[in-house]
């Protein structure tokens, strides 16, 4: 879930700061800055709580799959019977969690947009300044404001 959400950082991050790299240096002066918590917008999507019970379920059921086979397996065969499960686990979760990621970032893009912003960040990258967006990410996302 970690590495998922990484990922989905980077992306916010590449996709909304593309703009402020390749603007020229005068107009990066007027560039408005925003920044996202975007792990509290991720769990106050609407449809995060289900799909992470999916996959807590997925993960159940793969821990119970590799405990029945793996006593009559040897260690080549428990790590092959790992190394599925753990893939089926993976695409499970992208199954899962891509089209929350998208809905968050077709929803930031937006709300940066309507209030001006040209580059937004992770709030973990800031110390100082910028307009943080997260309350009207979530209000776009249909997350109600936390």
């Amino acid at each position: 879930m970690k590495k998922q959400l990484l990922s989905f950082v980077m992306a916010v991050m590449m996709v909304m700061g593309v703009a402020g790299v390749l603007a020229p240096k005068t107009a990066l002066a007027a560039d408005t800055i925003g920044f996202v918590n975007v792990n509290r917008v991720f769990s106050s999507h609407p449809d995060f709580q289900s799909a992470r019970a999916a996959l807590g379920l997925e993960q159940q059921k793969a821990q119970q799959e590799f405990q029945s086979k793996a006593a009559s397996l040897d260690d080549k065969g428990k790590r092959e019977l790992d190394k599925t499960l753990t893939e089926r686990i993976a695409k499970r979760e992208e199954e899962l969690m891509s089209p929350i990621q998208k809905k968050i970032i077709a929803a930031i893009k937006s709300v940066a947009a309507k209030q001006g912003v040209t580059t937004v960040l992770s709030s973990e990258a800031v110390i100082s300044g910028g307009k943080d967006l997260t309350n009207d990410v979530i209000e776009a996302i249909g997350g109600g404001k936390k």
